[in-house]
């Protein structure tokens, strides 16, 4: 085999290193050579990783891309440091596409015309695509964590409603079938003095009453809860019918002396149920419970005011003193001598949850009564 280092001192020791050097290298397939005469015809090779080359045979026979090159690959005899460079050529064998490689052609002398440098090479295209999956792949991990990340950040923000709807779910119902219950009481009374004066006819239309306002004390409880533990979501939104609702809120809850005058445009639409009948109820009952006469008036009116329902609740009792528009609404807050003072608070709750606003209009010293103005949106934003 010619030796390309056939004009070193082999007895210097650096020139021993090198050559050492380099059998490690081609010992370790990082690259070959090929010798080669003018017709290209292979005449001898070293290093493993030239060994799929078969000498003495065209070099063409053995390295298919070749094919078309052989007068370039002459075109560089006499040209000084000159090269060709033939990048990213794969071996094929039996069991499929093999190592890729890089050649290099150069021309020496009549001795040896042409030699081939077989190189281990990737590509820069492979590289790259790498590179690109290996970066799409950190960006796919760091989407998936982001990702399970908000979606805890949602649980936990919906939990946390959640257990403040329940918390506070015993209180509201406390608070809230305190009217109704009177109402029944009332109703149990005067069935028992019907019958104790045998007037069987009015003790038959208490009994339809009690029946009705049982049923009513039901649906409230299964609104109530449904809500609590749902909170705001599709679930909460049903099919009401706005006039039949406050009819219903009216009839439950106990109103003599008081006049109660319901007018206005009340549509049919979806919406949260139970929080609509809270808000109502607390207002009417409040206007009833605190008038200071024994005969009064109440006037509930409904207006479609675009995007959203105005309902006015409007009274002739003795009216809130503007100083005590802001803390009526907080919680425990209450101008009576009982009471929990949660009604308003709930009502306040309630609209809020709607995404709904109230406002309160009172003078005393002007006039007498106070004025409630729910705007209820016709579209629940969930």
């Amino acid at each position: 085999m010619p030796s390309a280092a056939a004009d070193y001192d082999l007895d210097c020791p650096l020139v021993r290193a090198r050559l050492h050097a380099g059998d490690l290298l081609a010992e370790r397939g990082v690259y070959g050579l090929v010798w080669l005469d003018d017709d290209l015809i292979v005449r001898n090779r070293y290093g493993s990783i030239a060994n799929f080359i078969e000498v003495g045979v065209p070099l063409t026979d053995c390295v298919l891309p070749v094919i078309g090159l052989e007068d370039d690959i002459r075109a560089l005899k006499g040209c000084k440091r000159s090269m060709l460079r033939l990048p990213n050529v794969s071996t094929v064998t039996e069991a499929g596409p093999g190592q890729r490689l890089t050649l290099l052609f150069y021309s020496f002398d009549e001795t040896v015309p042409y030699i081939m440098i077989v190189a281990a090479s990737a590509s820069q295209s492979e590289l790259e695509l790498e590179l690109s999956r290996q970066v799409r792949a950190r960006l796919m991990a760091e989407a998936e964590a982001l990702a399970k990340s908000q979606e805890l950040a949602r649980a936990n923000a919906e939990l946390r409603v959640l257990n403040d709807n329940l918390e506070q779910f015993a209180a509201i119902v406390t608070h809230d079938l305190k009217a109704p219950m009177r109402a029944v009481r009332y109703l149990v009374d005067e069935i028992d003095t019907a019958i104790g004066d045998s007037d069987t006819g009015t003790a038959r239309e208490k009994l339809h009453k009690l029946r009705r306002q049982s049923t009513r004390l039901s649906s409230m409880l299964t609104a109530l809860l449904h809500y609590s533990s749902t909170g705001l979501s599709k679930r909460s939104v049903e099919t009401v019918d706005t006039l039949a609702l406050v009819k219903d809120v009216v009839h439950s809850l106990p109103h003599r002396g008081v006049e109660v005058d319901i007018a206005g445009d009340w549509p049919t639409l979806d919406t949260l149920v139970a929080p609509l009948d809270l808000a109502l109820r607390n207002l009417i009952e409040n206007a009833v419970k605190h008038h200071d006469r024994d005969t009064g008036s109440l006037r509930i009116v409904c207006a479609d005011v675009g995007s959203a329902l105005e309902i006015t609740v409007e009274d002739d009792g003795p009216g809130i003193a503007p100083e005590h528009h802001a803390s009526i609404f907080l919680p425990f807050r209450t101008l009576a001598s009982s009471g929990e003072g949660m009604g308003l608070a709930i009502v306040q709750k309630m609209i809020d949850a709607a995404g709904g606003t109230i406002t309160l209009t009172s003078h005393p010293a002007e006039r007498r009564g106070t004025t409630f103005r729910i705007r209820w949106p016709k579209q629940i934003a969930l």
